[in-house]
């Protein structure tokens, strides 16, 4: 059977509830997959973004290495920019229609999430590009439960770009305020965020950029964070490896650390970087991850 992204409605991904999906079985280890774009690497080849088959090949061999794991992945999540094209724009249709089939290929038995990026959304989002994006792939904030972990998934656009989308910020902001609350009462091993845009490239002081959140939102964000017990942050965006951890010394003279964790793409590269995907191992005290070159990704 071919394989397909999970859409989610309701802000809640059917069969991954906590009822569903609440209960620690076992150590496990999930796909992180940033900005496989296509169409990308011909516009950084000086072309119009007509061609693809660049980043097809490269989905094409991640999934044929996933394939191979062994034990299984127990999920797939892409962070964003699922296309080049933005919604509405010439090619969209079309790359949206490649990257659907590229990962069909994926083990059945991995689901497959996404979150939304700049260039799923459109770089100043409106209603009409988010209607086009959920129609494809459902809400572009929502949550999910696999094996005691509660994870969460934002819109880094809406929180960069909310003006042409009336009073959606707000919406997903009041919605994330009560999930980090239900976070911090829940029994869940870990609570793990996904968003495009990282809080921070490469430094939580850094000034403001294309490349991350602005600082009047990330250290309400990182802050956020810390209170519900957030230790990691998978992000893209940049198509290269960064990130860094954010510390908060709290009033007891405990410390609270936030990693944020910037993959680089599965297509083009902005650094010295090379296209791959970033294996995550979910223990019962801890979180740890690695990013794999497609050459290198390993089979157990």
């Amino acid at each position: 059977m071919n394989n397909e992204f999970i859409k989610v409605e309701h802000h809640e991904a059917a069969g991954f509830t906590k009822d569903e999906q609440g209960k620690w079985v076992e150590p496990y280890k999930f796909i992180f997959i940033a900005d496989p774009q296509p169409g990308l690497i011909d516009v950084c080849h000086k072309g119009d973004g007509s061609k693809w088959q660049a980043e097809i090949l490269n989905m094409n061999e991640a999934v044929t290495a996933i394939n191979k794991m062994q034990p299984r992945p127990k999920f797939l999540l892409i962070g964003g920019d699922i296309t080049n094209a933005f919604p509405g724009r010439q090619y969209h249709p079309e790359q949206v229609r490649d990257v659907r089939q590229a990962f069909s290929s994926l083990d059945s038995t991995i689901p497959m999430f996404v979150a939304s990026g700049n260039h799923d959304l459109d770089d100043k989002p409106t209603m009409k590009t988010m209607e086009i994006y959920r129609q494809s792939f459902g809400d572009e904030y929502y949550t999910f439960w696999f094996g005691g972990v509660f994870y969460i998934v934002i819109s880094s656009q809406c929180i960069v770009s909310p003006d042409g989308t009336g009073s959606l910020y707000q919406v997903q902001e009041a919605w994330l305020e009560e999930q980090l609350e239900m976070a911090l009462s829940s029994s869940c091993k870990h609570v793990v965020l996904f968003m495009h845009i990282p809080p921070f490239a490469d430094h939580p002081d850094e000034p403001d950029f294309y490349f991350s959140i602005p600082k009047d939102h990330r250290f309400k964000l990182l802050e956020q964070f810390a209170d519900a017990g957030i230790k990691k942050v998978f992000s893209g965006h940049l198509h290269r490896n960064a990130g860094g951890v954010w510390t908060r010394k709290n009033p007891d003279e405990s410390v609270s650390k936030v990693e944020v964790v910037a993959s680089s793409s599965l297509g083009q590269q902005l650094g010295q970087d090379k296209a791959g995907v970033r294996v995550v191992r979910v223990l019962e005290k801890e979180i740890t991850h690695s990013y794999y070159p497609l050459a290198e990704i390993p089979s157990q």
